[in-house]
């Protein structure tokens, strides 16, 4: 899609403690299929703060720097990829009321790793539409045992705590949103599902067995060229993003992508999409905080921002892909770096 007259007004973020993967490896936490990684430190919250008000944290400091007044917020859409603090409730709800006032129409965005962006893809309909001048996404995970194993769940990956936030605004900001693109593949959704059969309940295996019910399926025949369909969707929609916003990748300043890593010199995501690890967040961010859940690309542009970065007329690319599988990809120009 297309954007017209949608500008970031304001991102922030809230991240607990980083503590070291040596100490992990060292206490036995990390398994053979996650050692080297590429993961230097996560971001593990030791304090008991529940994942909305993380939320709220990072919420609220997005809407302090946006310049936007709470009250002409119209709408709060809220992602995240692990359990929230309660079962049967709204976090939406709750993250809203506390951060964009009661006014905000609220919705939980459940697409996994890709609820950032698509949360960001949702809300710039909802502004073009009319029905909102503004709007504000927020993601937020604690990947706490037993429920999940942050050191072993994931492909590629070792889970962090955080929050993020991004505020949209239909008439200021630091950065115009040129394109909005999602596309999904749902065929490919047993790769999150393996042959599990469905429960009756939550909770019936701890830690979540994420990882197995992914290998379950590598071992079915069908699996490569089902991983030949992933990676043609994830270029497919980076070239449509492009092609929409009228600019080639040689124009892309910065690709912020999700915090996995393949390590030892293996073809990284970055390769697939045809961009550099320096034009990531790899190396500056990435490695030192984990993959923030549905948080990574809007952690990644807060942290481009707030470090300067970024100069005024700077392309950016955001790009999400989550379970199910859904891929969502952002092309931003940057207007001026607003002093945070």
């Amino acid at each position: 899609m297309r954007c017209k007259d949608l500008y970031i007004a304001g991102t922030g973020v809230w991240l607990p403690q980083r503590q070291p993967v040596a100490a992990a490896v060292a206490a036995g936490l990390v398994g053979e299929s996650h050692l080297g990684l590429g993961f230097e430190t996560v971001a593990v919250d030791d304090t008991g703060t529940a994942p909305p008000d993380m939320a709220v944290l990072a919420g609220t400091t997005a809407l302090a720097r946006s310049g936007v007044p709470a009250e002409e917020v119209g709408l709060h859409l809220h992602a995240s990829l692990w359990f929230q603090g309660l079962d049967c409730w709204t976090p939406a709800h709750y993250i809203a009321h506390n951060t964009s006032g009661p006014q905000a129409l609220p919705y939980g965005i459940d697409q996994r790793s890709s609820g950032g962006v698509g949360g960001l893809h949702l809300a710039a309909g909802f502004i073009a539409s009319g029905m909102a001048r503004a709007a504000v996404v927020t993601t937020a995970d604690r990947f706490a045992a037993p429920g999940v194993d942050r050191w072993n769940s994931y492909l590629q990956a070792l889970w962090g705590d955080g929050g993020t936030a991004l505020v949209l605004s239909a008439r200021t900001g630091f950065a115009r949103v040129l394109t909005t693109v999602a596309t999904a593949a749902n065929d490919l959704e047993r790769w999150d599902r393996g042959s599990s059969s469905f429960a009756s309940g939550p909770m019936q295996e701890a830690p979540v067995g994420v990882l197995k019910r992914a290998l379950q399926q590598a071992a079915e025949p069908e699996s490569e060229l089902q991983w030949q369909r992933w990676a043609e969707c994830i270029t497919r929609t980076c070239e449509q993003a492009l092609d929409e916003a009228g600019v080639r990748r040689a124009d892309i300043a910065r690709a912020v992508l999700p915090f996995v890593h393949r390590g030892g010199g293996r073809q990284e995501l970055h390769d697939l999409l045809g961009f550099t690890e320096e034009q990531t967040v790899w190396r500056e961010l990435g490695r030192h905080v984990g993959h923030l859940g549905a948080g990574d690309q809007l952690a990644g542009l807060n942290h481009l921002v707030e470090h300067k970065l970024l100069a005024a007329g700077d392309r950016v690319l955001l790009f999400g892909l989550g379970m199910g599988f859904t891929f969502g990809a952002v092309v931003l120009e940057v207007l001026h770096i607003p002093e945070w």
